[in-house]
């Protein structure tokens, strides 16, 4: 599906910094969209991180993006909901209504869970702020998927999203495709930025199986249904 993951990488960046130009150099919306600012920026900011967030999923599925870049920890901040009420598609933007701003607290995500919860995001609140020296500028966004929202919210800063995972990813070089396939034709394709020896290829497994739980499910079918084929014993450590 993507031929160059090279070429794609630099246009998520390009389009990162296209929308930072935009907001920094020319803040005032189109003559069709000046009596609705806010709305404008919001479409901007959630055109850009979709564009992101889709297209570090793109990568992925076309083993274009490094094991290593997809397990990679962002810095984020976590608010836990206040109760058993959750916000709705009218009212997710009260964020202080329903999530605890006190009893927030650091955490940390891995690129391949952040863009999936960008991916399917029912909190999605940006905040800007700037100054006449300065410009408009993002500061940070709030972030929750459909699932994720009734365990809390995220909070990621726009400076460290761009310099700790758009710029990253951009900058990524798959030096390695690492395959395992089923005599059905069945493959586990895992993409990788360092040689892995003959020795090490069942770390690079471990890896990749440890991005997520449904990565870890559907790695473990694969594996087990690969020895099997094979005629190798089951995994002495239980990754099977």
């Amino acid at each position: 599906m993507i031929d160059d993951g090279p070429a794609y990488k630099l246009l998520l960046q390009r389009a990162v910094k296209r929308f930072e130009l935009d907001l920094r150099d020319w803040p005032w919306p189109p003559t069709r969209a000046i009596g609705d600012w806010g709305t404008y920026w919001q479409v901007r900011f959630e055109d850009t991180l979709f564009r992101v967030g889709l297209g570090v999923r793109k990568l992925i599925e076309a083993a274009k993006l490094s094991v290593e870049v997809q397990q990679r920890p962002i810095n984020v901040t976590f608010l836990p909901v206040r109760k058993d009420f959750y916000p709705g598609v009218t009212d997710q933007h009260h964020i202080e209504k329903f999530y605890d701003t006190e009893a927030a607290h650091p955490d940390q995500l891995p690129v391949l869970l952040l863009c999936h919860a960008i991916v399917h995001s029912h909190v999605l609140v940006p905040r800007f702020g700037g100054s006449a020296h300065s410009g408009l500028r993002l500061e940070d966004f709030y972030l929750a998927s459909d699932r994720g929202r009734k365990k809390g919210v995220y909070l990621i800063d726009w400076r460290t999203f761009v310099d700790e995972l758009v710029h990253v990813v951009a900058s990524d070089d798959v030096v390695e495709l690492f395959v395992r396939r089923l005599p059905n034709g069945e493959e586990l394709r895992i993409p990788s930025s360092s040689h892995w020896s003959m020795d090490s290829r069942d770390r690079a497994v471990g890896l990749y199986r440890s991005l997520s739980q449904g990565n870890a499910k559907s790695v473990d079918n694969f594996m087990k249904e690969w020895r099997e084929a094979y005629g190798l014993p089951p995994h002495s450590e239980g990754m099977v």
